[in-house]
């Protein structure tokens, strides 16, 4: 059994926290040099897809959205992402990749075709779910 790490961040679900999402993914591949660099890439994908569209999708009216972000890694990778956005209601197994030429629209496709399970549930906000079972780094 390999020890859990943990990297956590909140703040305003913006672009530039966003941004700064790669720094906490950078940190927690620090800490795991037991998993393959293929697997965090990968993962790191994931994560920042769904975070993007929570930044860029989420309806702002007056009030401004939340995101936190806990980011988990053991024998395999987690991340949990919660807004404070509407719920969204979608169906995450009918995410498809978007025509080739069109500008947006892979997001959810792309997170779901990387993680092992990725899920949404509605309360008080988005509660995002992605786990990417990992293998041993090869030497």
């Amino acid at each position: 059994m390999v020890s859990e790490i943990t990297v956590t961040r909140e703040g305003a679900a913006t672009l530039a926290f966003v941004e700064g999402l790669h720094g906490a993914l950078e940190e927690l591949a620090h800490c795991v040099p037991h998993i393959a660099e293929d697997d965090l890439s990968l993962f790191s994908l994931a994560v920042i897809e769904i975070a993007t569209n929570i930044a860029v999708h989420a309806p702002r009216g007056g009030d401004e959205v939340s995101l936190s972000v806990e980011l988990s890694a053991g024998d395999e990778l987690r991340a949990v992402l919660r807004d404070s956005a509407p719920p969204v209601h979608l169906d995450l197994t009918a995410a498809t990749m978007a025509d080739a030429l069109a500008e947006s629209g892979r997001g959810l496709a792309i997170a779901a075709a990387v993680c092992d399970e990725l899920s949404v549930e509605r309360h008080r906000g988005n509660l995002w779910r992605l786990v990417r079972r990992v293998g041993p780094r090869s030497v």
